[in-house]
């Protein structure tokens, strides 16, 4: 059989994280069920990018890719659609594709008057951003449309099932490269043992840098009375995150798998575009904190952690609201109503 093929664009650094490639990751996996071939066109930090789509299985074409070198690549006659993740880099590509090809784009943010067959956005806010797509043929909006890799997928959905016991087991992830420095200052903040003893399972991903930081910082947490287990690029996050009893996040895509497994979150917007996404989770009681990265003080957050850690029935409540708005299905319904 002659499959029709799928260009998928995105890029990933330390300074971008990996979500935007994560996300793509679960299109390209759901691309095999329905007979369409994918060809994943990647940029970034070649060196964490190649790292990370190694572990995934996927055969990516990593470079510093062009809009013409995309345009070209659209060329070929089985070329269905080009699917891009995110305006800035959509901007020039999608002027140059051939007419017959379908523009994608996966957004967070809204904004975006490009003409273009699709726009995805499964950020829990996009249903209200609809008339900031003016051109979109068709959108795609909500955690309807939620973007699961098949590690997290493979887990049944309200898998994780927290305990309230002396000890929590605490993941602790911002992100595939943590670019503000989060991880540390969270460790170095957590409230002593004293107060509720923890047992911190720390993320670093492929595109983390402060090493030498991030154990002296374990230090400082041991000291006050927990445990720190570091797990540099995981090959199964999923596993972790369904044995935790809490997770404390950045508010990016990670919030939506912690949801569809059933773990509550205290998240916080590292970035620009989760401001909105997770001060609405918060209004919705689906995650706690909400607060941007950037403008919270050393005492809140100290005042933040107590307040999550020590509340159980909040967590146990705030899990229930998430895991009904999450499943497993928003890749496989993006293919059939965008590309198949």
């Amino acid at each position: 059989m002659i499959k029709p093929r799928i260009l998928f664009r995105a890029d990933a650094s330390h300074e971008l994280g990996f979500g935007h490639v994560a996300r793509i990751a679960a299109l390209i996996e759901e691309c095999e069920a329905h007979h369409l071939e994918p060809v994943p066109l990647f940029g970034g930090d070649a060196v964490a990018v190649k790292a990370w789509t190694r572990d995934h299985d996927i055969a990516a074409d990593i470079r510093d890719w062009s809009a013409t070198a995309v345009a070209q690549a659209a060329e070929h006659p089985r070329v269905r659609a080009v699917v891009v993740d995110g305006p800035a880099i959509a901007l020039p590509i999608m002027a140059k594709l051939p007419e017959r090809v379908r523009p994608v784009l996966v957004d967070d943010a809204g904004r975006c008057s490009l003409s273009l067959a699709s726009v995805i956005n499964h950020n829990i806010h996009a249903p209200s951003l609809a008339a900031s797509y003016p051109a979109a043929k068709q959108r795609l909006l909500g955690r309807r449309y939620l973007m699961l890799r098949k590690d997290i997928r493979r887990h049944t959905r309200g898998s994780c099932r927290p305990t309230t016991g002396a000890r929590l087991r605490v993941v602790v992830t911002f992100g595939g490269s943590d670019p503000v420095g989060a991880t540390v200052r969270m460790l170095q903040l957590v409230p002593p043992a004293s107060e509720r003893a923890l047992e911190l399972v720390v993320i670093a991903g492929p595109g983390f840098r402060d090493h030498d930081a991030l154990r002296a910082a374990a230090a400082v947490a041991t000291d006050a009375g927990h445990t720190v287990d570091i797990r540099r690029t995981p090959d199964d996050p999923g596993a972790l995150f369904v044995s935790a009893d809490a997770a404390i996040a950045s508010a990016g895509g990670t919030l939506g798998e912690l949801a569809y497994l059933g773990c509550p979150a205290l998240a916080y917007a590292i970035a620009k575009d989760q401001v909105l996404p997770v001060r609405q989770q918060v209004r919705e009681g689906l995650v706690a904190g909400g607060r941007n990265w950037e403008e919270l003080d050393d005492n809140t957050l100290r005042s933040d952690l107590l307040a999550f850690l020590l509340d159980d029935a909040g967590r146990t409540a705030q899990r229930q609201r998430a895991l009904g708005t999450a499943d497993s299905d928003g890749a496989r319904r993006i293919i059939e109503e965008a590309l198949a």
